[in-house]
């Protein structure tokens, strides 16, 4: 019997540990990376995509999500961008009233207020798209840790940066397009451009995440942008909702 008793005793000391560490694996309320220890925003006046000046604090009490893209991003950022404007249509009522969602550039030299107003209506964006000036973003990418470069190889010398280049064997000399292919051989059949602007000779490059804001305008979660679900991360607001 004794035993016994001492082989009943282990097994439930193991399997009391066992349940204790099981419970202490995860103890983070959000889907997403928990930004611990929190990050306070600092303020910041931007300009939104009608030009009109936008200040953060004036969404104090909102919880806040805040993306940063580029327009001329060929992958990602749409794929971002589609992903809020999904999470703004499932939460109803609560988008606006108590959820905010903030676009910011990492691209100011191209992205003004009327290019930005441009890539938010081809797709049905209706939350504000912030620019400014150099000066003005350099302190909010160092806030939300934004990694940035740019970069202007450009290997077959026709003028595009190869991150925007869909022909990388332009024939020498042969005028382009916007992404780097030769007006006269490499053009579809159904091509549709008609007008040819300044090819663009450089590339951004940005390591960044979309940052969920609480409602005393600290950070509280972040989302790679490669590894976003919607789902989870209308849950992380909700979470933040109930504060």
């Amino acid at each position: 019997m004794k035993q016994l008793s001492r082989a009943a005793t282990a097994i439930l000391l193991a399997t009391s540990l066992l349940l204790a560490g099981c419970m202490g694996q995860d103890e983070s309320l959000f889907y997403g990376e928990e930004i611990d220890p929190i990050i306070a925003v600092e303020d910041f006046v931007l300009f939104d995509e009608n030009g009109e000046p936008y200040q953060l604090s004036d969404l104090e009490g909102k919880v806040i999500v805040i993306a940063f893209l580029f327009t001329r991003c060929p992958d990602i950022c749409p794929v971002v961008s589609a992903n809020l404007h999904y999470v703004a249509a499932e939460l109803g009522d609560a988008y606006e009233n108590e959820v905010a969602i903030l676009s910011i550039t990492v691209d100011p030299w191209t992205d003004n207020s009327t290019v930005l107003k441009q890539y938010a209506e081809d797709r049905g964006l209706h939350w504000p798209h912030l620019t400014g000036s150099l000066e003005e973003l350099e302190p909010v990418w160092v806030n939300f840790d934004v990694g940035l470069a740019t970069y202007d190889a450009d290997q077959d010398s026709d003028g595009v940066a190869d991150g925007f280049d869909q022909c990388a064997d332009t024939p020498e000399g042969e005028e382009v397009d916007n992404e780097g292919c030769g007006l006269e051989t490499q053009q579809s059949e159904d091509s549709d451009v008609t007008v040819k602007h300044h090819p663009l000779s450089y590339w951004v490059d940005h390591t960044t995440g979309t940052i969920i804001v609480d409602k005393n305008l600290n950070q509280r979660v972040w989302w790679a942008d490669t590894d976003w679900n919607a789902e989870m991360v209308l849950e992380d607001i909700y979470t933040l909702l109930e504060e």
